[in-house]
């Protein structure tokens, strides 16, 4: 049977879809299934005597799990679904948007970026981008970011947040980096003698982002324009946390610390 006929198998049936995604989640009992899905023995038996003999489903010590087959097939009917959700709630953006900053094989995991929410400056809220991250930085322990654009509010800021032994590591462009250095020297040399804190500089980038221990803000250029400063996506999903740490990573890779 191919993936696609597994697909179809299990997306026909409810009990089935739901006995795979739990079963995606751990190991669980017969009765941990039933009382997690709410089904009696009768309907929940039969569905998992078809999952098994698919293949899709084992039982080991009083516990069922996914094959290896069953967890391919089940982690792909769950990117479907994330990708659907977030293409119905955010396609919008996306389109609106371009992601050539982002990388490719990146861009093919943009489905965990399914529970994330647009933050958008307003007429009757014109700071609604910058609330909604700062909010968030000062509840944070880490901070990592890439900054292409300057605000006042930060230089102090992440001096402040770094003697708090919380760690914090920035990517700026050499335009931004050149007016903290003309603007903010004292403030950048106190940061530099912070032994958790990190500063590197990128010829120039395409998007901004923030991720911390709680959340992950990413503003990306309009399609044919300059960087968006007006809305950006935000996720509190560790999913999305985790793509934005890679992110990060593969631009520190292509920028230079700045030493003390």
């Amino acid at each position: 049977m191919t993936s696609d006929s597994l697909l179809t198998f299990i997306l026909s049936s409810g009990v089935r879809k739901g006995l795979v995604f739990q079963l995606l989640e751990e190991p669980r009992s017969l009765k941990e299934l039933k009382e997690n899905l709410s089904i009696s023995s009768s309907n929940i038996i039969p569905r998992i005597k078809e999952l098994e003999n698919k293949n899709l489903i084992v039982k080991d010590n009083g516990k069922y799990r996914l094959t290896f087959t069953g967890a391919i097939v089940a982690k792909k009917i769950q990117m479907a679904e994330n990708l659907t959700l977030l293409l119905e709630c955010n396609g919008w953006f996306l389109n609106e948007h371009d992601l050539t900053s982002i990388p490719e094989n990146m861009i093919w995991r943009i489905d965990e970026l399914e529970k994330c929410r647009i933050a958008e400056n307003r007429i009757e809220d014109t700071a609604a981008v910058h609330n909604v991250i700062f909010d968030n930085l000062i509840k944070s322990k880490s901070i990592i970011g890439i900054s292409p654009i300057f605000n006042s509010t930060y230089p102090d800021f992440f001096l402040s947040f770094a003697r708090q032994n919380n760690t914090v590591s920035i990517i700026l462009t050499e335009r931004i980096l050149k007016k903290v250095e003309e603007e903010y020297s004292d403030v950048l040399q106190a940061y530099l003698e912070c032994d958790n804190a990190r500063l590197y500089v990128i010829d120039d980038v395409r998007l901004a982002l923030v991720v911390t221990d709680i959340f992950l803000a990413l503003a990306l250029p309009h399609k044919n324009g300059p960087l968006d400063t007006q809305s950006c996506l935000v996720s509190f999903e560790k999913s999305a946390l985790q793509g934005g740490v890679e992110l990060f990573e593969y631009y520190k890779q292509r920028s230079k610390e700045i030493k003390r």
